[in-house]
């Protein structure tokens, strides 16, 4: 797809950049392998991706590793667009930019989480007001080469499993999964339809980078324009980006917008 600057280069700058924190760099990072689907009714097509936690001390950061790569490729063709315009027309080429599903992280500062979202150009950014409240039980099992324990929990009214290693004694996971007595290894719903299973843990340096211009707020007010992105996907879509849509892709937008209803608050 081929956009003009007036309409979606925005989309490409506004949404990329970024803080960079030349201090905060990370001890090390667990890369957990999220599945998902976006319509829990119909479990067709799962949406998989990697996912990056960064550790340092009492502070972590989480997001997605896609998106990372992503906004630096983004990045960079937006430059070159805007430096080769032809005749005063800068025309942005997306094709090549891979697509990342999962756009929310955490950063968790002495068990004190703050939650970013973003929907379409807006970002948000608002604290954890209800942390896990964790049920450790009594059942183990082996992850790998690790002894996990078993813990339950509940968030946002939905429940979830737990795994964590008292071998890493980390008290961090994926997304808001944390605060148990060590790493979180694997966390999923009794219906899984989110799974998070990690992959991998190693020492590595790497800068632990901030999402910058956000709106901080509450949840209720990201949850209230969320549900109007959803109510309204069309309009919305249509107001952010100057793009006049035909009445057969407002139906096909506004449809599609109603089948995703497996968020993860």
């Amino acid at each position: 797809m081929k956009i003009k600057l007036g309409t979606l280069l925005f989309l490409v700058v506004n949404n990329i950049l970024y803080s960079q924190s030349n201090t905060l760099k990370s001890q090390y990072e667990a890369i957990y392998r999220i599945k998902s689907f976006d319509d829990t009714l119909s479990k067709n097509n799962a949406v998989e991706e990697n996912l990056s936690l960064l550790i340092k001390d009492q502070k972590s950061l989480f997001r997605s590793t896609q998106k990372a790569i992503s906004d630096s490729i983004a990045m960079s063709i937006g430059k070159k667009s805007v430096e080769n315009a032809i005749n005063g027309k800068v025309v942005v080429d997306m094709r090549n930019v891979p697509r990342t599903y999962f756009k929310s992280e955490v950063f968790s500062d002495n068990g004190k989480q703050t939650i970013y979202k973003e929907l379409m150009r807006n970002k948000f950014s608002f604290p954890l007001e209800d942390p896990i409240q964790w049920k450790v039980g009594s059942e183990t099992k082996m992850i790998e080469s690790y002894l996990c324990k078993k813990a339950t929990g509940k968030y946002k009214g939905r429940h979830y499993i737990a795994w964590f290693t008292e071998s890493i004694p980390i008290p961090d996971g994926p997304y808001v999964f944390k605060g148990l007595p060590g790493l979180v290894l694997e966390v999923y719903d009794p219906n899984d339809n989110i799974h998070f299973t990690m992959i991998s843990f190693k020492k590595v340096v790497k800068p632990m980078t901030l999402m910058k211009d956000v709106f901080a707020t509450k949840y209720s007010t990201f949850y209230k324009a969320r549900q109007n992105s959803i109510d309204n996907a069309a309009g919305v879509l249509s107001n952010q980006t100057g793009i006049t849509l035909k009445p057969v892709d407002i139906a096909r937008i506004n449809s599609n917008a109603k089948r995703v209803n497996n968020y993860l608050d």
